[in-house]
């Protein structure tokens, strides 16, 4: 849902040189969109039937400016991928409340500056335990209640999150 939502985004800015794109911890490659995913996101106006999984990867979050994910479990594992990971990989909700109180991107500020300015002080220890202010809700063997509320709220923080990275529109 993530990356449809910020694809969006980012295509509706023109930034076609920004690529996103979405990996699990889950080591279950090649399986598509749930059928609830599915409906949540086509009443939104986004297709997602092409898309299929791919496990995160070291050369992945090797490769990758920012790794984002939903839950503080799963930033632990990316965190723990490629060297130097940590400091470019945050919660979708831990980066944008942290952007929101120091900042957005400044127009001259580098994606790599952002995110140091992001992550000053911040401490992997603090991170070990979950805490739903940091995660999106999964919801995965829910009602389609569930999906909605994940769907809305990940079309809210991709929003602000893209706002913080690239400016208002």
């Amino acid at each position: 849902m993530a990356e449809a939502f910020t694809g969006r985004l980012l295509a509706e800015r023109g930034l076609d040189g920004v690529t996103v794109s979405s990996a699990s911890i889950l080591d279950r490659p090649g399986q598509p969109a749930t059928e609830a995913t599915l409906a949540v996101l086509a009443e939104r106006g986004l297709d997602v039937q092409a898309h299929r999984s791919r496990t995160l990867t070291r050369p992945i979050v090797a490769a990758a400016d920012l790794v984002l994910t939903m839950e503080r479990a799963q930033l632990r594992v990316a965190a723990t991928l490629a060297p130097g990971a940590f400091a470019k990989t945050f919660t979708v909700k831990e980066f944008v409340r942290r952007g929101r109180e120091l900042g957005a991107r400044g127009t001259d500020e580098t994606t790599a500056a952002f995110l140091d300015r992001l992550g000053a002080g911040r401490q992997a220890r603090q991170l070990l335990q979950a805490d739903p202010t940091d995660e999106v809700a999964d919801p995965q063997g829910g009602p389609w209640s569930a999906f909605a509320a994940t769907a809305a709220e990940l079309d809210l923080l991709t929003r602000q999150l893209v706002e913080l990275l690239f400016g208002r529109a």
